[in-house]
């Protein structure tokens, strides 16, 4: 089945000198490839996704070949992420995060990020965690600026999705309300120290209209200001008078212009 995928993405996008010109060859040659991959197994998938990136390096100057190959590995992608195994998870917490005064008040920041971009899954002693480089939007507990870098639990390992059982991976462009410990702004699994907001690309409103109007955006803040039940950075107690002022005024803790 490799080989026959691979030959027909040969015939029809190299042999043919006029496949350019033709939509209707390349519609052909695309719902052919689809048909084909929706029959192969993961690890057959696996072959030809790895064909397709060399191809794509073999004619990285042919933006024609490189346009069709792109649609291709598309389609690719998409099987692959319906056949990859999920493995789930179990955690046993220190706190009742059920509760969002425990998790306000264990966690050193909490924030509205926007996912940029997905930097890498490595392996820690359990399972893997995966990097990702966020931009702030929004504060909720303390003042953190710009870009950083944030690592959550969960990840891929040799094609396997480890991850908690109620969870989805973070996906790039992305809103979120994240819950972070530490320096590194490590997330838990646990699903209220992670909250889709929304996504940039389908926004029906602006970005900061989007966390204004969050019900748990609003709740996290009004929690935020009760007293302390753990001792961590950044409690409500430690801001100054001048900034508790100026906590009341939701927007100024925005990030975003």
């Amino acid at each position: 089945m490799k080989k026959i995928i691979l030959a027909l993405i040969m015939l029809l996008l190299f042999t043919n000198n006029n496949i350019y010109a033709s939509f209707n060859k390349q519609d052909k040659l695309i719902n052919s490839f689809k048909q084909e991959v929706e029959k192969m197994d993961k690890y057959s998938l696996e072959y030809v996704d790895i064909s397709l990136k060399k191809l794509k390096v073999n004619y990285r100057n042919s933006a024609k070949t490189l346009y069709i190959l792109n649609k291709l590995e598309n389609l690719l992608t998409a099987e692959i992420s319906k056949k990859w195994i999920v493995s789930y998870t179990d955690y046993d917490f220190i706190s009742d995060f059920s509760d969002y005064k425990n998790v306000l008040w264990f966690a050193e920041n909490v924030f509205v990020w926007k996912i940029v971009k997905n930097i890498w899954t490595y392996n820690n002693y359990w399972d893997p965690e995966t990097n990702y480089e966020v931009e702030v939007l929004y504060n909720i507990k303390w003042t953190l600026k710009w870009s950083i870098s944030t690592v959550f639990e969960g990840g891929y390992e040799n094609w396997i999705l480890i991850i908690s059982n109620w969870q989805k991976l973070p996906e790039e462009w992305n809103i979120y309300l994240f819950v972070t410990m530490w320096d590194i702004h490590k997330i838990s699994s646990h699903e209220n120290w992670i909250y889709l907001l929304d996504s940039e690309k389908k926004l029906k409103k602006d970005i900061k209209t989007t966390i204004r109007e969050d019900k748990k955006v609003n709740d996290f803040r009004k929690i935020y200001k009760e007293s302390s039940l753990y001792n961590t950075k950044n409690n409500y107690t430690d801001l100054t008078k001048e900034e508790k002022e100026k906590y009341e005024d939701f927007d100024s803790w925005f990030v975003i212009e």
